[in-house]
């Protein structure tokens, strides 16, 4: 349960550094970059420092971890277009309610078999979620930025579904530092690429802001993917109900720390919301 915390923990600082971009008002791309490079650099420190690119180019995962990088940074400027232009809300919705999709791979591909029990702990996270989240907003503001929450709910359920399945075939020995080197490194250059394409100085980089809201974001980007991966292959639990209850417990905190930091008003559908989390939580650890 343990590696289950800490990866809520992570992945809601995420959620945080970007709303907090905006209130510092740090560009979203530029402080990506940084995210990468941090990210990239700590998963460095912790890998095998003896590995060549000989010796990396013939890994199995190679072309996976790539394909799963350059989908690493469309994801992540999503969130933060989100966050900024449908709310925070919406984009939490959107990207936790994504597990379905992993969940539904792990079910279908893995035949992770499912009881009665945990299919009560399923529907009562997809129901908590809905609820602690929901809250009724400008509906024309909803339309016209809704394909950014789409875009989201699709794009991260596909990089966590691509993660699960590297985890499964390939990480279950080890190795998930060098494998996340080589994703925050590839998202690093795509940044770079972006950054070019956009004709942006480069000088937005060494901005005291960015680089420090960049340099936050990177520690909880590393510790998101870092305890994921050890979750699912440590906890002793099934992946399926691993991604469960690392979402419901992130949208569940996502919505205390916006209660009192951000002094978001929440209704007492979202209190119940999360008290469902709660239940949902301790039915699946059963």
């Amino acid at each position: 349960m343990l590696l289950i915390l800490f990866a809520i923990l992570a992945s809601t600082g995420i959620f945080i550094c970007f709303k907090s971009f905006e209130k510092f008002k740090i560009e979203i791309l530029p402080a990506i970059v940084i995210n990468y490079i941090i990210a990239g650099l700590m998963s460095y420190l912790l890998s095998d420092k003896s590995t060549s690119l000989q010796k990396l180019s013939e890994q199995s995962w190679i072309g996976l971890a790539l394909l799963i990088g350059l989908l690493f940074i469309v994801v992540f400027f999503i969130i933060g277009k989100s966050s900024q232009k449908a709310g925070i809300t919406i984009t939490s919705l959107a990207s936790k309610m994504s597990f379905i999709i992993p969940l539904l791979f792990s079910i279908l591909y893995f035949k992770e078999s499912v009881n009665l029990m945990m299919f009560l702990g399923f529907v009562l996270a997809i129901s908590s979620i809905i609820l602690a989240v929901y809250k009724p907003s400008d509906k024309t503001r909803k339309i016209k930025h809704i394909w950014l929450p789409i875009s989201l709910f699709l794009g991260a359920g596909l990089v966590d579904t691509l993660v699960k399945y590297s985890q499964e075939t390939f990480l279950t020995n080890g190795g998930s530092e060098l494998f996340s080197l080589v994703l925050f490194a590839i998202a690093a250059v795509a940044g770079f690429i972006s950054l070019y394409i956009q004709k942006r100085s480069l000088k937005q980089l060494v901005s005291i802001n960015t680089l420090i809201g960049g340099s936050i974001l990177g520690i909880a980007n590393f510790g998101s993917l870092y305890y994921l991966i050890a979750a699912l292959n440590s906890s002793g639990f099934k992946s399926s109900v691993v991604f469960s209850m690392v979402n419901i417990g992130i949208v569940a905190l996502s919505l205390i720390f916006g209660l009192f930091i951000y002094k978001e008003k929440i209704s007492k559908l979202n209190y119940f919301g999360i008290a469902l989390a709660f239940v949902a939580i301790i039915i699946l650890a059963q």
